[in-house]
């Protein structure tokens, strides 16, 4: 307390020496003139700015004096704690003040509250934890409401009803109506099976693979690969196009390309494949067996290249062995082929599931037939399944 009463004190003390030269104090002792006065004034001045020295002295204090304050200041305090304290009489509050009438005494002020009292203080959290939960559980079935609603107007909603079915990948007229009146229009877009409409493509004779996509809001497009056709299977029922995996395509009459194909004769009613042992015929969608439509594939294009003959048949006979070791060829549909020649021949070529190569059996005849050349015979049949020991018979 003492050192801040004496801080005027020492601000006060502070002095200003000034640094100026004897011949400016004897000026100034005489007096400059008039028309210099001012003059010189300034430049003592920015002089003795810049020549100035602080000072500064501490004043020595008395650390007795300052300790008698601090005392008496305690002193002071507990003189004022131990007087009587004095209390103001109790007045009632007034009607204006309370809004009820006060009998006697000292009432408290009624203030009203827009909400009821709670027994949970207002600090506590569990307020605040029961309104976000109940925030939450609003929130949950608003949502709930929100997508209820979507998903009813997504499923009986006009919008989503297929209107439009784009075939693509072919060109062929019949196949498209046909696609397209599966009953696939009116249906909803996102109710539909696309698995189960692409085995029901797949499942055409004319459809190699098929796939589907969804166009929203209400279309589908379907893009197919056709079969191709490799030749014309002729049996009794009528003449079908086949493609490499056997399978039976169409009519001929329906058949794009049929006169460039070339033809496999059926002899007998029993056909290759599982339609005709289970004595359906061959009909669109049945499937042959597969390595004996290649296996006629190669004879059509490796005989005119071996034996030079451009002119021929190649007919099928189910009923024949296929083997000297294998028996059940009629039974299993392995049956024989047999090249009709034009000169009145036939030759059994065997089947596919013959152990010898198909170019070895056309080696076998060709040797044949230029030994019947040379010796002028006159060939019936000629037998080339039984490998090393080939038969040939001469006409009557």
């Amino acid at each position: 307390m003492t050192e801040k009463k004496r801080l005027p004190e020492q601000i006060a003390s502070h002095t200003y020496r000034q640094a100026i030269s004897a011949e400016r104090r004897a000026g100034a002792q005489r007096g400059p003139s008039p028309a210099r006065k001012s003059e010189t004034s300034r430049d003592v001045v920015r002089y003795e700015r810049r020549s100035l020295q602080r000072v500064v002295t501490v004043p020595q204090s008395d650390p007795s004096v300052a300790w008698n304050d601090f005392a008496q200041r305690q002193q002071q305090r507990r003189q004022a704690r131990s007087r009587p304290q004095k209390y103001s009489e109790s007045a009632p509050r007034t009607l204006a003040q309370t809004g009820v009438r006060a009998s006697s005494g000292r009432i408290r002020a009624v203030r009203p509250s827009l909400q009821p009292a709670s027994p949970i203080p207002a600090r506590s959290g569990r307020r605040a934890i029961r309104r976000g939960f109940l925030w939450k559980l609003l929130s949950f079935f608003a949502l709930a409401i929100v997508l209820a609603l979507g998903v009813n107007f997504a499923l009986t909603s006009n919008a989503f009803r297929i209107e439009q079915v784009n075939v693509l990948g072919t060109h062929n007229e019949a196949l498209k109506h046909t696609i397209q009146r599966m009953g696939m229009q009116g249906q909803n877009i996102f109710l539909i099976s696309v698995a189960s409409l692409t085995d029901r493509i797949q499942a055409l004779p004319l459809v190699a693979s098929a796939s589907l996509s969804k166009q929203l809001p209400n279309q589908l497009a379907v893009t197919v690969v056709e079969r191709t056709p490799v030749l014309l299977w002729q049996t009794a029922q009528g003449t079908y196009s086949v493609d490499n995996q056997g399978v039976v395509i169409a009519p001929l009459s329906e058949t794009a390309g049929a006169e460039h194909l070339s033809t496999v004769v059926v002899l007998t009613a029993q056909s290759v494949g599982q339609g005709a042992q289970k004595g359906l015929g061959v009909r669109p969608g049945t499937r042959l067996n597969a390595a004996d439509i290649a296996f006629a594939e190669e004879v059509f294009a490796r005989v005119p290249a071996m034996l030079g003959i451009t002119t021929f048949g190649l007919q099928y006979d189910g009923t024949m062995y296929a083997s000297t070791s294998d028996d059940s060829g009629g039974v299993n549909g392995k049956g024989a082929y047999i090249l009709a020649s034009s000169d009145g021949w036939k030759a059994y070529l065997g089947s596919a599931y013959d152990a010898n190569p198909l170019d070895n059996r056309l080696i076998e005849l060709q040797q044949i037939l230029a030994l019947a050349q040379k010796e002028q015979l006159n060939l019936a049949t000629i037998d080339v399944r039984y490998g090393l020991r080939p038969v040939y018979t001469l006409k009557s």
